[in-house]
């Protein structure tokens, strides 16, 4: 995501919290190191473990995945990070307050998406495995994630490099927007 749309945020009063999930298949070191000592923001990623073109930084939230990595793996370690980060409790001090319920949750103001598409198996640089399908799964995780966190969302377009067919990428980064629209559809003719 642009680091400096991200620290324009912080100075408008209304949000006081902001995740960053960063799904690109490279770690999100510009966010780690930009949002280090910045409190009101959390910084989630997930990303190949051999696969850093810079040094590395440390998130708030940093899962390596394996050279290879299939979808079942990808998704199933998307799932249980993303129910951790909605299940922890957050409130104004940072203690959790066991009051609250599930509905009354609301620990991040906006959520940014770094929806990256170089996880997929065509991918020139990406080093996953993750099918046309996984990603598409991936992007359904995350929207629904978002919607019970009850916070708005950002998508930012992410990595996605063709290796000689420009289709497969194009078609992943198409999707992720296309896919959105989908889902904000859904939900608006369940009202």
């Amino acid at each position: 995501p642009d680091n400096q749309t991200q620290k324009n945020q912080l100075s408008t009063p209304a949000i006081r919290r902001i995740l960053i999930i960063d799904l690109d298949v490279h770690q999100g070191n510009g966010n780690a190191v930009l949002f280090q000592e910045e409190e009101r923001v959390k910084t989630f990623s997930m990303q190949c473990k051999a696969n850093y073109f810079s040094k590395k930084e440390q998130s708030d939230l940093d899962i390596e995945l394996p050279v290879g990595c299939r979808d079942e793996t990808y998704l199933s370690t998307l799932r249980f990070w993303l129910k951790n980060i909605e299940n922890y409790p957050f409130d104004e001090d940072g203690r959790s307050d066991e009051v609250k319920s599930n509905t009354q949750k609301k620990p991040f103001d906006i959520i940014f998406f770094q929806a990256g598409v170089d996880i997929h198996k065509d991918d020139r640089l990406g080093r996953l495995s993750i099918s046309t399908g996984g990603i598409s799964r991936r992007n359904q995780i995350v929207f629904e994630f978002v919607h019970r966190m009850k916070s708005p969302l950002v998508i930012c377009m992410g990595g996605g490099y063709p290796r000689d067919e420009w289709d497969p990428i194009l078609k992943a980064h198409t999707n992720v927007y296309w896919e959105a629209h989908q889902f904000l559809s859904s939900l608006s003719k369940e009202r």
